[in-house]
């Protein structure tokens, strides 16, 4: 074994994708010291998405204080990196309108908005980037991506004529009419790209009120209730703009937001995974290893739905590579994990609880053990 590609995701609730990748590491050159392992952390579009980005193209943190979900002053955090000589800004959702940012007790989608993820966008342009990359998971906002275009300049109307300001709490239940005359300029320069894999439409039985709203805190009524607005507003999308975002597959990813951002910024929705493999060069990475490491927290059958295992083994599989997964649980039924990874296996070493399993110096030792194993039935290979 000369030549050894380690491209994980976290261990949610354990360790990062990259720790991850340290432990695997260490249990390939305990078997194989001259081998040269490269660490890729990788991740689905959601959590740890920027980690990713900026570890694989050397990129840097920037820093904007904006408003969160409820107008509260926060820190967001976002990426920039150069990829192919032009700077890029990656720009999570979760970072200014993320549910986590909400107190249980006050989680309230009638009152949350997006203004301050339109906020980190704002700041990205005005810096001088013009290739965006928006990740759109575990947003406590369910606003039709309004709060979103209200700071990037759109003027939003209620039914008087009034202007709604960022101040008004969710401007999908007043909004009337629009203008996009006072949108920054800077953004038909713009190329941005969605990464997620969420595939709701904007409104209807199967859109972000009724699949999503519940757990950002409405009751039933208020899911109906925001479910009709979320209607109206495509209604009037597609009076003043032409475009049906209700046909866009993953207009309702983060309350409504993916439907702003592909039906009215023209932004290119992607699987996370996929996007995530572009970005980090992960193709050609994989041309020139032996052997290729994957996992993540748990390996079943919902991994073959755009996780992160499956992505990496599909893209090994062009490349003719031997790819093994491996995981703090997997399915007894390996099928259709089999189709994608040559093998996986599960780092439990002996009975634990489920937070002792958890626990990170736990989960680092048995990952590096169960590496260490694979790699020595390889030896003679």
């Amino acid at each position: 074994m000369k030549k050894i590609l380690v491209a994980p995701d976290s261990f949610k609730g354990s360790l990062s994708a990259y720790k991850v990748g340290e432990a695997m590491a260490r249990g390939v050159k305990a078997v194989f010291p001259s081998a040269e392992v490269e660490i890729l952390p990788m991740a689905d579009g959601g959590e740890g998405t920027v980690d990713a980005l900026l570890n694989a193209n050397k990129g840097k943190v920037e820093e904007v204080k904006v408003s969160g979900p409820l107008m509260e002053q926060t820190l967001a955090r976002y990426g920039v990196f150069d990829y192919n000589g032009k700077p890029h800004a990656v720009i999570e959702c979760a970072e200014s309108t993320g549910l986590t940012l909400v107190p249980i007790t006050k989680r309230n989608p009638m009152a949350a908005n997006s203004y301050g993820f339109g906020a980190q966008i704002r700041d990205a342009i005005e810096k001088g980037y013009r290739h965006l990359i928006v990740t759109l998971g575990g947003s406590a906002t369910n606003d039709g991506g309004i709060g979103m275009l209200q700071a990037l300049g759109w003027k939003f109307y209620d039914q008087n004529g009034r202007l709604l300001s960022q101040e008004d709490g969710n401007p999908l239940l007043h909004v009337h009419d629009f203008s996009s005359e006072g949108a920054l300029p800077e953004l038909s320069e713009c190329t941005i790209t969605i990464a997620s894999d969420v595939r709701n439409p904007f409104y209807g039985p199967r859109g972000a009120a009724f699949v999503f709203a519940g757990q950002k805190g409405a009751s039933k009524d208020e899911i109906i209730e925001l479910d009709g607005h979320l209607k109206r507003f495509a209604d009037l999308v597609k009076q003043k703009h032409g475009v049906n975002i209700q046909e866009i597959p993953g207009a309702g990813a983060a309350g409504g937001l993916g439907g702003a951002f592909a039906g009215i910024l023209g932004a290119d929705m992607q699987s996370g995974i996929e996007m995530i493999l572009h970005y980090t060069n992960a193709s050609e990475k994989m041309k020139h290893a032996d052997l290729v490491f994957t996992g993540e927290g748990s390996l079943d059958s919902q991994s073959i739905y755009g996780k992160v295992p499956i992505g990496v083994a599909k893209l090994a599989k062009k490349h003719g590579k031997t790819v093994v997964g491996i995981a703090g649980r997997i399915d007894t039924d390996t099928v259709l994990l089999n189709e994608h990874l040559d093998a996986v296996f599960s780092i439990q070493t002996q009975c634990r609880s489920l937070a002792e399993a958890m626990q990170p110096e736990v989960t680092e030792r048995q990952i590096e053990v169960t590496v260490e194993q694979i790699c020595r039935l390889m030896r003679p290979l």
